[in-house]
């Protein structure tokens, strides 16, 4: 009988399942709490991530290679962190608490993320970052590199992280780099002047681009006359300057419409410049020239329309023969010259007259702030030329950090001092020459000049364009056309005459104003979009 009973109860399966199921329990219990912990730690480490991708965007944002760029990066981090806080965190990151990501740039105790900034980083996200890229100079810095310190999370199950211990470390880092991008720029590049005629090496075109950023933050380029040739050549060195492409076409049209304009159609991004190659020389003399009231080739239909008016101010010693009279005068520029010289000191002269020009690979650069102020100033005005305070107080181009100030003013500045003085505009030149434009037959025909005097028209007789070390880029194939040519800065220059044809090419007379990145004055921001991007 007992037996029967004994093995009645061995056979009997009812409540097996129970069984199992509380001896389990504890098992699935701890489990689900483990699920649990690594899908917060996941959650955790996201919102953290996400802290730091904004944090190294916002500081990134600010590296544009000038003075004060990291105060301002450090500025921005510090504003971004110390106002957000992150869901599931909060001091040990325990359960159904918070973290307000903090940063002092003064003290890294009190920051729970660490904040530097580099020059340059690894190219495969592989390689660790190397610290001797750590840099404190803001001319230098490129990249922003913000990491958190590790933040403990209390666990509800502790078994995954030992019995003696119950929080896990949840950490990240991020690393963003400053991006630059110039809309409405001539779809022009210049070779950098101070790169050396020939160059194939990367480090002499840093040293280029370097003494680019010192010698204009110096005032080295204040005031100086510089003569660009174009060039049909893959591969232009200093002294030259060729064409970006344009979304418009790829026809030499097409370039000039841009070039009129000032419009290409496109924003340049200074890490990736698409060029332009082919002999396109024309287009530069016709569409430049439109700029001073000059409408050649297929502009002469189109000087009714604002968009080619002249600059208030054009006087660049045209000669005034049947000038007003119906004669094609509007239809290409012819100076008065002596040799060959454009200007004549006994009839008309051009701003940027009289500078000692020196060689620099296909073109010229005067070798100071040498040209012929006082002769300009008598046959233009046919007075003594004001003092260098006088044209300054109105408007100075020369950069903050050249020290004493220059011995006379640049070309540029005495054009502006001229637009501020009406009387001085209308004034003849001994040929008859005034610097305001003709308006009548075939010159400018359109809209009223005074209704596009406010500044956000722009000044008709600036160009914006890419600085290219051009020896280097062509040494690596990059200034072929359909490549990532690199700009070392965009710059804001002024026409101190029209474009000229001599033989078969066309030659730009300018003076740099402005540039982007260190030793610039800002003038070029409202061009710029300026972004920042995440490389790691």
């Amino acid at each position: 009988m007992l037996h029967k009973a004994i093995k009645s109860f061995w056979d009997d399966r009812r409540g097996y399942v129970i069984a199992l199921t509380l001896i389990s329990m504890p098992l699935l219990l701890g489990f689900s709490l483990l699920v649990i912990d690594v899908g917060r730690s996941g959650n955790l480490h996201t919102d953290l991530q996400n802290a730091v991708d904004a944090m190294a965007l916002a500081g990134a944002r600010e590296l544009d290679g000038r003075d004060n760029a990291i105060p301002r990066a450090q500025a921005a981090i510090e504003k971004l962190a110390n106002s957000a806080a992150f869901g599931g965190g909060g001091t040990g990151w325990s359960l159904g608490s918070n973290i307000t990501v903090a940063y002092d740039a003064e003290s890294d105790a009190t920051s729970t993320v660490t904040v530097r900034f580099l020059t340059e980083i690894p190219n495969s996200d592989d390689s660790p970052i190397d610290l001797s890229k750590v840099t404190t100079d803001s001319n230098l810095a490129s990249y922003a590199w913000v990491v958190a310190k590790d933040q403990a999370m209390t666990t509800i199950f502790p078994l995954p992280v030992g019995f003696n211990r119950d929080t896990i470390n949840v950490s990240a880092e991020a690393v963003a780099v400053y991006r630059a991008s110039a809309c409405d720029v001539t779809p022009i590049f210049i070779c950098n002047p101070y790169e050396p005629a020939g160059n194939t090496s990367e480090t002499a075109a840093e040293e280029a681009a370097e003494a680019l950023h010192d010698n204009f933050a110096a005032g080295n380029l204040y005031g100086r006359q510089i003569e660009l040739h174009s060039t049909s050549s893959s591969n232009p060195g200093p002294g030259n300057f060729g064409f970006l492409r344009t979304p418009l076409g790829n026809g030499a049209s097409e370039l000039a419409e841009a070039l009129a304009t000032g419009n290409p159609g496109t924003c340049y991004t200074q890490d990736n410049l698409d060029t332009e190659t082919g002999a396109k020389a024309g287009p530069v003399e016709d569409g430049v020239n439109t700029r001073f009231g000059f409408y050649s080739s297929s502009f002469n239909k189109v000087n009714g329309n604002y968009r080619y008016r002249p600059a208030q101010n054009v006087r660049s010693a045209q000669a005034q023969s049947g000038k007003g009279s119906g004669s094609k005068s509007c239809d290409g520029y012819s100076p008065v010259m002596v040799g060959d010289v454009v200007g004549d000191p006994s009839m008309a002269v051009p701003l940027g007259y009289g500078a000692t020009m020196n060689a620099i690979g296909g073109g010229k650069i005067s070798s100071s702030n040498n040209w012929q102020y006082g002769t300009y100033w008598n046959v233009a005005q046919g007075t003594a030329a004001p003092s260098v305070s006088t044209i300054l107080d109105n408007y100075s181009s020369y950069p903050v950090q050249g020290g004493a100030g220059p011995t006379q003013p640049s070309a540029y500045d005495v054009y502006r001092y001229e637009l501020a003085n009406p009387a001085l505009i209308s004034h003849a030149s001994a040929n008859g020459e005034t610097g305001a434009p003709t308006i009548s037959n075939q010159c400018y025909s359109g809209p009223d000049l005074a209704d596009y005097t406010d500044p956000a028209y722009g000044d008709r007789r600036e160009i914006f364009s890419a600085i290219v070390n051009c020896g280097y880029e062509a040494s690596v194939g990059h200034l072929n056309g359909h490549k990532a040519t690199r700009a070392v800065a965009f710059a804001r220059m002024f026409l101190t005459k029209p474009a000229i044809k001599e033989s078969d090419e066309r030659y730009l007379s300018l003076e740099m104003i402005d540039i982007t990145g260190r030793g610039g004055r800002g003038t070029l921001d409202e061009f710029l979009r300026e972004e920042a991007e995440l490389v790691r």
